[in-house]
């Protein structure tokens, strides 16, 4: 079976082919492939997260093109009629994760490692929750995506809260990340806050929260309890959401 030559315009995906030992594939990348970044530094770049050059990806001649996410359709959309073959996907839930991983390895004609990785990732999942079902106080907690304006993260965080032991009620599993009411927010009043907004890794003052206009009434924000986790930990639809779920888990049990 021959293996296709990959340009990935997926962070997700880039690290999902690499832990496939399948790096050979990709040919091209965007800037935000950034991990593992042994395997992913010499690869081509061919645009952003939202602006791809069409040129560079022509030049690759990829038998597929993987994009991800809704921010990324019109994209897809665009390569499709420029007669590129696209792989786009779109999880909302840890089982759509798990899903996906597995298409990829039938792509990359590693079906059996896929296999393998996502009851991997599923062990682990499972083993942090078996700790966290343990402890009686789940705390009420928020995470943040985005702050302009304050957008609730959605899609598998209520699910990866829920495992690391945490009370997640202001969204639903499933649900896309929104702006958060101000008004439920208060109402809610977490007890902790997680920032982990897209594109920033840990390169987020709390401070900018801790000062914001009005929001001295919460709880979270009276105690100082808030954490930056980078985005890529949480946000991004791969195998490291275990390492995710485990600085969510230390934050809400062992801080």
């Amino acid at each position: 079976m021959k293996e296709p030559k990959i340009v990935s315009c997926s962070p997700a995906h880039s690290e999902i082919l690499c832990l496939l030992g399948k790096e050979n594939l990709i040919v091209g990348k965007t800037t935000y492939c950034d991990f593992p970044k042994d395997l992913l530094k010499e690869k081509p770049v061919i645009g952003s997260w939202i602006k791809i050059n069409h040129e560079s990806i022509e030049k690759l001649k990829p038998d597929l093109i993987i994009t991800n996410n809704v921010v990324q359709e019109k994209i897809a959309r665009s390569l499709k009629e420029a007669g590129f073959n696209v792989y786009h996907s779109d999880p909302l839930t840890l089982n759509q994760i798990y899903e996906d991983i597995i298409e990829i390895g039938k792509i990359a004609n590693a079906k059996q490692e896929a296999e393998t990785l996502v009851q991997e990732i599923k062990d682990k999942l499972n083993k942090i929750y078996k700790t966290s079902k343990t402890k009686s106080h789940k705390p009420k907690v928020y995470i943040e995506e985005w702050h302009d304006p304050p957008t609730i993260s959605g899609n598998w965080i209520p699910e990866m809260v829920q495992i690391a032991g945490g009370d997640y009620g202001l969204l639903e599993t499933g649900k896309r990340s929104i702006p958060v009411s101000i008004d439920k927010l208060f109402e809610y009043n977490p007890e902790k806050i997680i920032i982990s907004w897209c594109g920033f890794g840990e390169k987020v003052d709390s401070i900018q929260v801790l000062n914001r206009s009005g929001w001295d009434s919460i709880k979270a924000i009276k105690e100082k309890d808030i954490l930056v986790i980078d985005d890529s930990l949480l946000n991004r639809p791969g195998p490291r959401i275990v390492e995710g779920a485990r600085k969510l888990q230390d934050f809400f049990i062992y801080d």
